[in-house]
């Protein structure tokens, strides 16, 4: 008769402690952390959703791939010449302008050029105030009652640059309002 083994279960590590330890961990191994067993999976959870990683990482290439899908985003390692893939939120991130980065976050700019701040790592997307917001840009709605298009006032301070707004689409008014953009953190 053949006799049965049963392992005995791996001490487990108290949660709070993993997020601690996660915190610390390159994002990769954070990534590879998550996945040896569901408590582990619960503490990557945690870490990811609190924002707490490691901050100062050794670079990694992002990227989107068209194998990949319209909301996939590719991370490669420089130091493991590895891939990983993460899923962001709506809108598509393939059809987004990057115009930006800090600290792990983007700075997007969908075919509504509307801007978000998307962190890969995280999952988590904060939508910047509409192009609407902007006091010069009006915008255009159809016969349903959707922005088809954007008015856009030329004008400074001092005085009218033109005196005939210009008319844009959605994704021609991108085109034109977005170059570069930068996150900065309140230090106090």
């Amino acid at each position: 008769m053949a006799e049965t083994v049963t392992a005995n279960p791996l001490p487990e590590l108290p949660q709070d402690m993993l997020v601690e330890i996660f915190s610390l961990l390159e994002i990769p191994d954070l990534v590879r952390a998550g996945s040896v067993c569901n408590s582990w999976r619960s503490a990557y959870n945690e870490t990811r959703s609190l924002g707490i990683y490691k901050l100062s990482q050794t670079p990694c290439l992002l990227y989107t791939s068209e194998s990949a899908g319209d909301s996939a985003v590719c991370l490669y390692s420089l130091v493991e010449k590895r891939q990983y893939m993460f899923t962001l939120p709506d809108p598509p991130v393939r059809s987004r302008f990057l115009i930006g980065s800090s600290l792990g976050w983007l700075i997007t700019v969908d075919a509504s050029s509307e801007m978000h701040l998307v962190n890969p790592i995280t999952g988590q997307q904060i939508a910047l105030p509409s192009v609407a917001t902007i006091e010069h840009i009006e915008p255009i709605f159809n016969e349903s009652g959707a922005i088809h298009k954007y008015e856009l006032s030329w004008y400074s301070g001092s005085r009218v640059i033109r005196t005939e707004p210009s008319v844009f689409t959605l994704g021609e008014l991108r085109d034109y309002m977005y170059y570069k953009a930068f996150v900065f953190f309140d230090t106090s």
